[in-house]
């Protein structure tokens, strides 16, 4: 455990956005915070950045994003032509560089729920706290409709997700696994509690197994290998099955080109079931070119996708984060999770700096992300969530 003055340092330090300052001898639990803050932060920014990364062209092809907009390495500014959607609520506002979309809004709504109320959170609670606070303006509006049919009483929060337009959403769960930090059980759980407000069984399995991996990614050894591990040791059979298809491919790929074309090749999904032990949906042949829309939004698609990007990166943050945005489809909300594990195992310092300036500046006249991600620690700390004596003390080499 830690005691008041370290969560009060660890306050101060949020603050002031730097490390905890030193008082006195430095403690074993003074070490494990501030690797804590830092992995906290690698991904709760890194997150953002995924997401910023991967707005300007969400929902393309990959070829189509190769013909559009070639050889980028950093941020773009939000552009139709040759982006595919529309400025507004439900996807970027502002269209300069590293604006974030409603992914990342949602996921602030969920920090913001965290932050304000103290445990147990529940399904119930949380769909109560979001229909009086939350800024639904910046919502994709399907996930909206599932919360208004709660609120009419149609369904009750916890079997909202059992009759909801499965898909979407994966991209907001950050936030649990920074406050179960080390402990992927306990941030499992939690996630597929909440998120049965629009998930069905299987895609609540598919997202507890992803924020289990966020929250493994924390703990002291960790690597890219044991956060695949723990992602598919949390996985149910149909789940675990989509995720050992991508990761496979992913680990046999030489290039990101043949990357693409095996993912699309093997693991596009339009339809699936929605039990845990289902069975494995059916094939979808690819086109092999897309001038307009081309996505897909099931879980049994998009975050296997992401673990596959994860694998292929090998722990380096640019061919991590450029190789899941160029993959297209679903770009920004599969890259969310992309970098979400590789921050969370590499700490903040993983990302480039002018990636973290540019995300943080472009965003800050409406949210500061940066002191959101510092509260999210704060609160794990006062909650005793975190498990501290499973942190690594210095930052972790992926």
């Amino acid at each position: 455990m830690f005691t008041r003055r370290q969560i009060m340092s660890c306050a101060a330090g949020v603050a002031a956005t730097h490390l905890l300052p030193a008082c006195g001898a430095p403690s074993k639990d003074d070490a494990a915070i501030r690797s804590y803050r830092d992995k906290a932060m690698g991904c709760f920014l890194g997150a953002a950045i995924g997401d910023a990364m991967g707005g300007p062209i969400e929902c393309q092809h990959y070829k189509r994003i190769a013909k559009e907009f070639p050889d980028f390495e950093t941020l773009l500014p939000y552009r139709k032509p040759p982006g595919l959607i529309s400025l507004g609520p439900g996807y970027a506002i502002g269209d300069e560089p590293g604006n974030i979309t409603d992914d990342t809004y949602i996921r602030l709504d969920l920090a913001r729920y965290l932050l304000g109320n103290e445990p147990p959170y529940t399904a119930s609670r949380f769909a109560d706290w979001l229909l009086k606070n939350a800024e639904f303006r910046n919502w994709w509006s399907v996930a909206v409709r599932a919360l208004q049919r709660v609120e009419k009483g149609e369904v009750t929060a916890e079997d909202s997700g059992l009759t909801h337009r499965q898909g979407g959403g994966g991209g907001w769960w950050q936030p649990v696994a920074i406050l179960h930090a080390a402990d992927p059980q306990a941030a499992s759980a939690l996630a597929a509690d909440l998120c049965r407000i629009w998930k069905a069984r299987l895609e609540q399995d598919i997202l507890s197994s992803v924020v289990a991996g966020q929250a493994a990614a924390f703990q002291e050894g960790a690597t890219i290998d044991s956060v695949v591990d723990a992602v598919l040791a949390d996985s149910g059979p149909l789940a675990r099955r989509l995720f050992v298809r991508a990761v496979e491919i992913a680990r046999r790929a030489g290039t990101a080109l043949e990357l693409y074309e095996q993912l699309y090749a093997h693991c596009l999904v339009e339809r699936c079931s929605t039990e845990i032990d289902g069975p494995m949906p059916p094939h979808v042949e690819p086109r092999d070119y897309a001038d307009g829309f081309y996505s897909g939004i099931l879980f049994a698609e998009q975050q296997p996708l992401a673990l596959a990007y994860f694998v292929y990166g090998q722990g380096d943050p640019k061919r991590t984060v450029l190789t899941a945005v160029k993959g297209g489809r679903d770009a920004d909300s599969i890259a969310t999770n992309t970098t979400s594990w590789l921050g969370a195992l590499a700490g903040e310092s993983i990302w480039p700096r002018d990636w973290l300036d540019t995300v943080q500046q472009a965003n800050l006249a409406r949210v500061d992300l940066r002191q959101v991600g510092g509260q999210l620690v704060t609160r794990g700390l006062r909650n005793g969530t975190v498990r501290l004596q499973r942190i690594a003390s210095q930052r972790t080499t992926p």
